[in-house]
């Protein structure tokens, strides 16, 4: 992982590009570092599947939620549970709880975690969902508690970067006055060259499409854009989602769109990453790793289904672990015309993968790839009117690519820097309810 400056210079950017070409105006994204991420809180069945979780290739694990909102929320457990995050290969986003912010407590924990243990955590959110009935904070007690939290945070780690107020949902009573208003936390801690926040996060639950997020996220980067104005380059405020899934606990009495366990659940993954990928989000985070028996009954939100004693990957699992392994470092710009059929292109120096994502559970669909050279404006000369689906990307190549794809299904698509195809990973919603894994098949 890179160094926590190198970490800000890449915000800044991300920001930059994101706010500057928000509707896919520009042919690459810088993507962040640490997008691809997870919740991890469960602390002893979570290490049962220590080897799958690092098989995913996460980038960021929050530890944090309700539970953690305790003084009793660092112990060995914790640091058990960092050990297990970079083990995986990702780096830890860590909740201090709101009940630190007196007597210097938090200050004391993070010299212990840091200090003492040598746990070097950079990454900070402060509370959990101050906004919901388990443990409700008004305005006034979240300002007063993440004030006086950062302050202690980044005294003894002025580089640390401080992320709030992880809402349960996007309030506006609550953004309206933190951010610029009589409550506002934007600005520099007193006498010093460093500020409150360098993070915004939300969280949302019980929804059947990503709608409501996009016109969330719109919203916060025009909130944010007014205050980045006054900042230096090196000291944006960012975003990042850090709970979500289509509902918090598996309701018989809601269709299908809503169940955590099932395909449609890891095309919502994977649909999130790509609105990360695209407005420049620090971290997307589902909720969570593993949970509630694994036995699609209540809270269980979990990446595996427990059978026969085996923890068995589900969708959402494979969709993430497609993006993370084989997604590359850059967002390519691109024009869809086809509403159920959405890609996710990446590019880099050692090649472009894209993702296909068929969302219609009865229809399959005949689409072509066209890579170019030219701006998405533009009609590309690869772009044939008879094409079901043809999806100009701007790839900074001229090659094309044809196939198909079948009804509910998604394909991951590796080429190389020319646009020859090198892999082709194809994963259904018959997979998905058999509790197969995505299956490799080159033409």
């Amino acid at each position: 992982m890179t160094g926590l400056l190198n970490c800000r210079q890449t915000i800044a950017l991300l920001l930059f590009a994101a706010c500057l070409f928000p509707l896919r105006g520009k042919s690459q994204i810088k993507i962040s570092p640490y997008l691809i991420g997870q919740n991890a809180w469960e602390r002893k069945s979570v290490f049962k599947v220590k080897e799958q979780i690092a098989a995913v290739k996460f980038q960021a694990i929050r530890i944090g939620g309700n539970t953690y909102e305790s003084i009793n929320f660092f112990d060995q457990g914790a640091l058990d549970l960092i050990d297990f995050v970079r083990a995986a290969g990702a780096e830890p986003i860590l909740q201090m709880p709101r009940h630190f912010k007196d007597n210097d407590q938090a200050y004391k924990a993070i010299a212990w975690i840091n200090g003492k243990m040598g746990k070097h955590i950079r990454f900070w959110s402060i509370g959990n969902e101050p906004d919901h009935k388990n443990q409700r904070a008004t305005e006034e007690q979240v300002r007063e508690y993440f004030s006086k939290i950062s302050e202690q945070i980044k005294r003894y780690d002025p580089k640390a970067l401080v992320m709030g107020f992880d809402l349960s949902s996007y309030k506006l009573p609550y953004l309206n006055r933190l951010l610029g208003g009589d409550l506002d936390l934007t600005g520099k801690i007193p006498g010093k060259d460093y500020y409150y926040i360098d993070m915004v996060t939300f969280h949302n639950y019980k929804f059947r499409d990503i709608s409501k997020f996009e016109a969330d996220v719109k919203d916060l980067k025009s909130r944010l854009q007014q205050f980045n104005a006054k900042r230096p380059a090196g000291q944006q405020i960012g975003w990042a989602v850090t709970e979500f899934n289509s509902h918090w606990l598996v309701d018989p009495k809601l269709d299908e769109d809503f169940m955590p366990y099932n395909f449609h659940n890891g095309q919502i993954y994977a649909e999130m990453y790509d609105l990360g990928m695209r407005e420049g989000a620090f971290s997307i985070c589902p909720w969570s790793m593993l949970e509630g028996g694994a036995d699609r009954e209540g809270t269980d939100l979990s990446l595996f289904d427990l059978t026969d004693g085996k923890y068995v990957p589900r969708s959402n699992y494979y969709h993430t672990q497609l993006l993370a392994k084989y997604g590359r470092a850059n967002y390519l710009c691109h024009r869809q015309t086809v509403k159920d059929i959405v890609v996710i292109p990446t590019a880099d120096q050692n090649g472009i993968s894209v993702m296909v994502l068929n969302k219609n559970k009865n229809s399959g669909a005949d689409y072509t790839l066209n890579f170019s050279t030219k701006s998405v404006g533009q009609q590309s000369a690869a772009a044939e009117p008879g094409d079901f689906a043809a999806i100009e990307i701007e790839a900074g190549i001229n090659n094309r690519y044809s196939d198909s794809i079948t009804p509910f299904s998604t394909q991951m698509l590796v080429f190389d820097v020319k646009g020859k195809l090198i892999s082709k990973f194809v994963y259904t919603a018959k997979d998905a309810e058999a509790k197969t894994a995505p299956i490799e098949t080159n033409k």
